[in-house]
């Protein structure tokens, strides 16, 4: 009882050091991010007599900015490396009544690390308007006309991101560009830009290997990912993307080691897409289900993961269970090859063929060198009695067909049927 009594008489007088401390610890937690500071942004009479002042306007792109950043998966947020200033709470240092933000840009001055500042200008154009938006060091980042200002400011907002933190908008980008096409061009372009930070470098190099991939140019990104683990072999997601290409070059052996090997270097990660994947490939069907089901309900889910469970499913003869999972895949990737594919499967194996083809079309556009949705398109031809197209294009990609051992069972499945003996 007299340590509690000195305990609780110690309390008050140490307040002043306690409250220090705590501003001492937000002080280096705010030194450490890379703070951006929007401005206000002029705009035309037309605009401030709607109600779109500049500081509206600000606000505004700021939603818009911090909306690109909730959007992103993939590595975590706080890899990315920046905060936009007023998104999160300010506070006052004890005993001065200075704002916390104020005395951060103060001492950023003071020691070289400036904030970055974001600012610009709406312009009217005709009937429509003009944003031009800066960011301080890197000069002008958009350009561009459009009818609305809310519309401008979300096609700009991701490129403040871009300049800010490349591997934030890297990780936007794959899951939001129109194609893998556009993703492979964009990364190439900043990679050409040669950024100093050897982490951004890595994480463009490891994405660009992932578009490479899905879009079927297995070689290509299966080398990128070897001379990542060159540089680095206990970089999981490296490790991982290696084991994907090897399976889908039927190196089935290799590949489950290599998953096994990220697992242990990540164990927090989810691999068991993956291994459900080398599994259907052995034949291993209801063993490949039960790998991959408890990913399906946990927040590791994703358009590949459920693409992965209906080919799975059409492997067992469950359809109608296969279509809904199919659907959500293509929701969530919706320029995926594998969900489309698994779409266009599923909806054949249910005699609705017509259906079918669109989601193949995609696929095919998305990755025109994976042979997997080429195959039950073929099919698809088959099932609709254009018999002499399907030989056609058979042949024309029979040497794809054949260089995909996981494709070996279907292949002969189809060309028995249209070579009857």
């Amino acid at each position: 009882m007299r340590f509690l009594a000195r305990l609780w008489g110690w309390i008050p007088s140490s307040l002043p050091l306690l409250g220090g401390l705590a501003a001492l610890g937000l002080l280096g937690w705010e030194l450490r991010r890379d703070q951006i500071v929007l401005t206000p942004i002029s705009v035309p009479n037309r605009l401030v007599e709607a109600g779109m002042t500049p500081e509206v306007v600000a606000r505004r792109l700021m939603d818009d900015i911090t909306a690109v950043q909730a959007r992103v998966r993939g590595e975590p947020m706080r890899r990315a490396g920046a905060e936009l200033s007023g998104s999160q709470p300010d506070f006052s240092v004890p005993f001065t009544g200075l704002s916390l933000s104020a005395v951060v840009s103060v001492l950023r001055d003071l020691m070289g690390m400036p904030e970055t500042r974001v600012g610009g200008e709406i312009t009217a154009e005709g009937d429509g308007l003009r944003l031009r938006l800066r960011v301080s060091g890197a000069g002008v980042i958009f350009d561009e006309a459009g009818e609305g200002a809310d519309a401008l400011l979300r096609r700009a907002a991701p490129l403040v991101w871009r300049s800010v933190s490349p591997v934030l908008y890297a990780w936007w980008l794959t899951d939001n560009a129109v194609s893998e096409a556009e993703v492979q061009a964009t990364l190439t372009a900043m990679l050409e830009e040669g950024d100093p930070r050897a982490d951004v470098t890595r994480s463009l190099r490891l994405l660009l290997a992932r578009s490479l991939g899905r879009a079927g140019r297995i070689q290509e990104s299966l080398a990128m990912n070897e001379a990542l683990l060159r540089d680095d072999p206990r970089y999981g997601p490296a490790v991982y993307g290696r084991a994907l290409r090897l399976r889908e070059l039927g190196r089935l052996e290799e590949a489950e080691a290599a998953i096994r090997e990220g697992q242990r270097l990540m164990p927090h990660a989810v691999f068991r897409v993956g291994m459900a994947m080398v599994m259907r490939d052995r034949g291993q069907f209801e063993a490949a289900l039960a790998e991959i089901t408890p990913v399906l309900a946990s927040s590791m889910a994703d358009g590949f993961a459920a693409a992965e469970a209906v080919m799975i499913l059409v492997e067992l003869g469950r359809y109608g269970e296969a279509l809904p999972i199919a659907r959500r895949a293509v929701a969530a990737d919706p320029k995926g090859a594998a969900a489309n594919t698994a779409l266009g499967l599923v909806l054949l194996r249910l005699g609705r063929t017509p259906e079918a083809l669109p989601p193949l079309e995609r696929a095919i556009t998305e990755a025109p060198d994976m042979p997997d949705a080429r195959l039950v398109r073929i099919e698809a031809l088959v099932a609709l009695g254009n018999l002499e197209q399907a030989r056609t294009e058979l042949a024309q990609h029979a040497a794809a067909f054949e260089a995909a051992p996981r494709l070996r069972r279907p292949l002969a499945a189809l060309r028995a049927r249209l070579n009857p003996p």
